[in-house]
């Protein structure tokens, strides 16, 4: 178990080395905390963080592999990723974002778009994702339970020992 800095710095590294194959996805435990999970190939790694500032956040993060790899199988069609937005098209992804019109038009043409390296990207505006958001957990390894209580008990360790004002309710 890591600090979840040096797991993403770890992570961003492996991207820049092979953007293809990459799925992330995010959703809350139930106690409010941040769970990611990034997916390359048969490599997982969890991430448990808790903000305690507007962009900072903090927490631990593990890597494994996949136990199921039928697990993946719904989250499968469109890759993690940063996409340039070619010039051409940049006046026309802003004005359909602009005016909500033919969103998911231009949304299909950019994931045409195969991920790159984040520092090969030279255009003017590049997007980053998908990041699904999953209404149910999904379950990768066996262990997967035992791994999320052990993130969140080192978590909320480092929560009470730092930052005991986020556990607290304000007078």
């Amino acid at each position: 178990m890591l600090p979840s800095s040096d797991v993403k710095k770890d992570i961003f590294e492996r991207y820049n080395r092979k953007p293809k194959g990459w799925h992330v996805l995010v959703r809350r435990d139930q106690r409010g905390h941040y769970d990611t999970i990034f997916l390359h190939g048969k490599d997982v790694w969890f991430i448990k963080e808790e903000p305690v500032k507007p962009y900072e956040l903090v927490g631990f993060g593990i890597a494994d592999k996949v136990d199921d790899e039928d697990a993946l199988s719904s989250i499968k069609p469109y890759q993690f990723g940063f996409r340039p937005i070619p010039k051409k098209h940049i006046a026309e992804t802003i004005k359909a974002f602009r005016d909500r019109r033919k969103i998911e038009s231009v949304i299909s043409k950019i994931m045409t778009i195969k991920p790159v390296p984040f520092d090969e990207i030279t255009s003017k505006l590049a997007v980053q994702g998908p990041i699904l958001y999953p209404n149910n957990p999904i379950n990768l390894l066996s262990n997967q339970d035992e791994i999320d209580l052990k993130l969140r008990s080192e978590l909320e360790k480092l929560l009470y020992r730092k930052y005991p004002y986020l556990l607290t309710t304000y007078l």
